[in-house]
């Protein structure tokens, strides 16, 4: 067993060749875990859609599998309708307005599209809570293989994800994480939709000596909300945050305790992302939302004035092809002792959309992360 990181600084626009290079780098390292693969290869990823040389190497990889019999399925989300604005993405979660291509992957390989949630067709038994209505994505970008290894992060299989985004994957050989994932696709691949998903896959595995947690939404949606918010409020001495979008009230609740306590609260957003959310804030009041808001706007000044934000190229669905560069982690890091990551956003729309999420108890990991957010509070701040 063994549990590895890669942390992914987006390069500039204007760097094509260090654009390339990284996305190369990460394809490869795409390609050697889709090759230790001889039975089975498992995706769920929000947005697939890979360009030039990482193109290659990925559909090389995926189809390659598939010649040497290795049962290749990919479970992708289908968004129905396009072009939505800058405020809507941020609202929802979604950081991308294209479909997903897969004109590279051969026949050999299973594609199943993932609806979202709808509140008129939800399986027989299944509680409309926690899972809501409100165009909900299928946003988890992971890899299960052979049932013993699992790819997860941020990160979505995207050339931009890969170059000019900053996000972080992690892979972990467990057999035991993999079966909670495992769980978690093959309920996605046998409804064709995320209503009813991540009930019951949560749990805890040992790799290396280090405590992994893992879980999933949006069956578990609130607890996960509740459990990063709780983490944030236990800590002593130092918080370390790297979020696209920070909207959760428990979340951003927990920051403002914790900077009032006198916590080192540090770290980066999004800055158009987190634009977008801010104006939805002004914009409605409390009472509309059923007290849904509630002072949130002024919760956000307070942490946002311990926060740098990343001067992104703000989502403009008139001008598709544009590379958008968010900051697209959605890291926290306690005390420098424990890491909460993957793809669930510190939002309210996370808890239910199809995430899932780690948190790893491990003193030198929890560094590493610390250390590349500083980083980018750094490159971003300059």
């Amino acid at each position: 067993m063994s549990l590895d990181v890669k942390l992914l600084t987006g390069k500039k626009i204007a760097d094509m060749p260090g654009r390339t290079q990284q996305a190369q780098e990460v394809a490869h390292r795409f390609a050697d875990f889709v090759a230790a693969a001889t039975e089975t290869l498992d995706i769920a990823i929000y947005h697939f859609k890979l360009a030039g040389p990482e193109g290659q190497i990925v559909a090389d990889a995926l189809n390659g599998a598939a010649e040497k019999g290795v049962k290749v399925r990919i479970a992708y989300f289908h968004e129905k309708q396009r072009g939505q604005s800058a405020e809507h993405l941020a609202l929802t979660g979604g950081d991308s307005d294209e479909p997903s291509d897969f004109s590279g992957v051969g026949n050999g390989v299973q594609l199943q599209m993932i609806q979202g949630i709808d509140l008129n067709h939800l399986p027989v038994g299944t509680m409309p809570e926690p899972i809501e209505g409100g165009g909900h994505l299928m946003h988890s970008k992971y890899m299960v293989r052979d049932a013993s290894a699992v790819w997860m992060g941020s990160a979505n299989f995207t050339s931009e994800a890969w170059s000019v985004q900053d996000n972080n994957i992690v892979t972990i050989e467990s057999p035991e994480l993999a079966r909670y994932y495992g769980s978690d696709f093959d309920d996605l691949w046998r409804t064709g939709r995320i209503a009813g998903t991540g009930k019951d896959d949560r749990g805890t595995v040992t790799v290396d000596s280090i405590k992994v947690d893992v879980d999933f939404s949006p069956g578990d949606g609130r607890t996960i909300d509740y459990q990063i918010a709780g983490a944030i409020s236990a800590a002593t001495h130092s918080v370390t945050i790297a979020s696209m979008v920070i909207s959760s009230g428990a979340v951003l609740n927990a920051l403002v305790e914790a900077v009032e306590r006198g916590v080192n609260v540090t770290g980066t957003y999004d800055g158009p992302q987190m634009a977008g959310v801010a104006k939805h804030w002004s914009g409605v009041s409390d009472a509309a939302h059923g007290g849904a808001t509630n002072g949130k706007a002024e919760q956000w000044q307070i942490v946002q004035s311990h926060l740098t934000g990343k001067k992104s190229m703000p989502f403009n669905p008139n001008k598709p092809g544009i590379p958008y560069n968010f900051m697209h982690n959605k890291v926290v890091v306690i005390d420098r002792q424990v890491v909460v990551t993957g793809s669930f956003n510190f939002s309210e729309n996370a808890t239910r959309n199809a995430e899932n999420v780690i948190t790893i108890h491990d003193p030198a990991i929890a560094e590493t992360y610390d250390r590349y957010i500083a980083d980018l509070v750094t490159l971003f701040g300059g």
